[in-house]
């Protein structure tokens, strides 16, 4: 797209670019229903066999799964033990090249016990991770090249150029990562893109869990038929009648973009209304609740249009062996937003409870 001379075009203009560089085609996308295909291993039969087609084609084939590391989670099937992290709310991930368990959230780690720590059964490796798919793919397609791309195995200088320089000269065939792959790439020999886990994003709190997935898939089909041979995208999916899946499919993210927004505007969230976000923790549960419920009692003078949320206990409220509460504030608009934070900071810095906790305010969370 040609672009004027800054200034010269309106902020809310919308630039558009229709086509692909070149003879570039846009991909052919569909999804593969895990209700009716089973996953062995992270892949389902139609996925290998279309791995299968393009590899005897002479293309590159990608998987996409945003999430490092060999497994999840680490759970005995005796008991139903597994394995969190003595931190956080969260469940350790199996990371089995280091044989270690690792909290990505905190960095905690751990060796991998040899039995069940509460009742001496033998454990096992639950979901699937980058590490995972890797060992998969490796034995599903012995002697195929295969490259692996995560946070992981690309720390030490040279690392990332290495397996750059093994994809470009095709040296290997299929390439298994993270979101590392997704963004900013050109691999014209890739035909192929398979996202393993589209489910991940469907059901969240986060408001924004569904745009963050849509935009993910859009930008990890954009490897796929970049050159002159036309590219293929399959979508792994226990719920392949998901509206965000069907309104990709049948009008790419256009189409999302335009019900979702629709949705934002019934529920008043943004960009429909401006947030701010208090956070406050500490290293035991009471502080940041009795902080922010102090700050909740002084917060609205009369008319101010500002209405408040909480406070409630972080949706992961232990993290790295501290506490953690918030209280949302919403505005239709940011004038009255910033206005009210204006005073309202200042008071809520002379509080008594403010010295026992950390505490921080996020405009736009």
């Amino acid at each position: 797209a040609r672009l004027a001379r800054p200034g010269a075009r309106a902020p809310s203009e919308h630039l558009v670019l229709p086509q692909r560089a070149g003879a570039a085609t846009a991909p052919r996308m569909g999804v593969i229903d895990l209700r009716q295909h089973a996953a062995n291993q992270g892949l389902s039969t139609p996925a290998m066999l279309a791995m299968r087609r393009h590899l005897d084609a002479g293309g590159q084939v990608l998987l996409y799964l945003n999430r490092r590391g060999y497994a999840p989670a680490l759970f005995c099937p005796g008991c139903g033990w597994a394995a969190p992290c003595p931190s956080c709310d969260a469940r350790l991930t199996v990371h089995r090249q280091d044989n270690k368990l690792v909290c990505h959230h905190c960095a905690r780690t751990q060796p991998v016990p040899a039995a069940c720590p509460v009742c001496q059964a033998p454990t096992k490796p639950v979901g699937q991770g980058t590490e995972r798919i890797e060992e998969s793919v490796g034995a599903i397609f012995p002697g195929v090249p295969l490259v692996r791309i995560d946070r992981d195995n690309t720390r030490r200088k040279g690392e990332l150029d290495a397996a750059m320089e093994r994809i470009h000269s095709g040296a290997a065939r299929i390439l298994v990562g993270t979101q590392m792959l997704t963004k900013g790439h050109h691999f014209p020999d890739v035909t192929l893109v398979i996202v393993i886990n589209a489910d991940q994003g469907l059901f969240s709190t986060d408001f924004r869990a569904s745009e963050r997935l849509a935009q993910s898939i859009i930008q990890v089909a954009g490897r796929a038929g970049r050159a002159s041979r036309p590219g293929e995208v399959l979508i792994q999916t226990e719920y392949p009648d998901h509206p965000l899946l069907q309104q990709l499919l049948a009008g790419g993210y256009a189409a999302f973009a335009t019900a979702a927004l629709q949705e934002r505007e019934a529920a008043g969230w943004p960009p429909y209304s401006r947030l701010a976000l208090v956070r406050a923790e500490a290293t035991t549960e009471d502080p940041p609740m009795r902080f922010l419920a102090a700050a909740r009692r002084i917060a609205l003078p009369a008319g101010r249009k500002v209405s408040l949320v909480g406070p409630a206990p972080a949706p992961m409220q232990r993290r790295g062996d501290r506490y953690r509460a918030q209280l949302l504030l919403q505005a239709a608009t940011p004038s009255p937003l910033q206005a009210f934070l204006a005073d309202w900071i200042a008071q809520i810095e002379e509080l008594p409870e403010s010295r026992k906790v950390r505490w921080s305010v996020d405009v736009d969370p």
